[in-house]
């Protein structure tokens, strides 16, 4: 009796757990679409994509996406382990949800004015990507959490 709060929060961390998951498969699609349309789009005879300033900005992107991927999943071991982990789903829904905003925004420009139109799903990908900081606690909220898991 009278713990309706605590179940709610304890549910929270599934909540944030799944938003991490979703923020990660967002942002793999998102950049798959982009490396794709680079392909064909071309400036000054080239397909974009294989201009460096893009190929080295994927690369870092595949990179934090696949350590987010990995922190995610460290959390998902903990919570299969029946072991507490506050902390791991705090960092994983911080990490990701604030790496879906860097890579969605520079996915969106490998489109040109075209990925502000609803012809791509890039630009569908850019305003549903915004709620990631915000859904089941916002990053702020993240933080606080983190800090005081770390009794900072």
């Amino acid at each position: 009796m009278n713990r309706g709060f605590y179940y709610i929060m304890h549910n929270f961390q599934g909540e944030r757990l799944a938003a991490a998951i979703l923020a990660l498969a967002g942002m793999e699609k998102s950049v798959r679409n982009a490396l794709e349309y680079g392909g064909q789009r071309t400036a000054f005879g080239n397909p974009i994509r294989q201009y460096q300033v893009w190929r080295h900005k994927f690369a870092e992107h595949l990179t934090n996406i696949e350590a987010g991927r990995w922190l995610t999943y460290r959390a998902l071991d903990l919570i299969n382990r029946g072991q507490r982990c506050v902390r791991e789903v705090s960092m994983a829904k911080l990490y990701t949800s604030d790496l879906s905003q860097r890579v969605t925004y520079d996915c969106m420009q490998m489109f040109g004015g075209f990925g502000y139109t609803t012809e791509y799903p890039i630009g569908r990908a850019w305003r549903d990507v915004r709620l990631n900081t915000i859904g089941a606690g916002t990053s702020e909220i993240m933080k606080e959490i983190i800090a005081k898991e770390e009794k900072i």
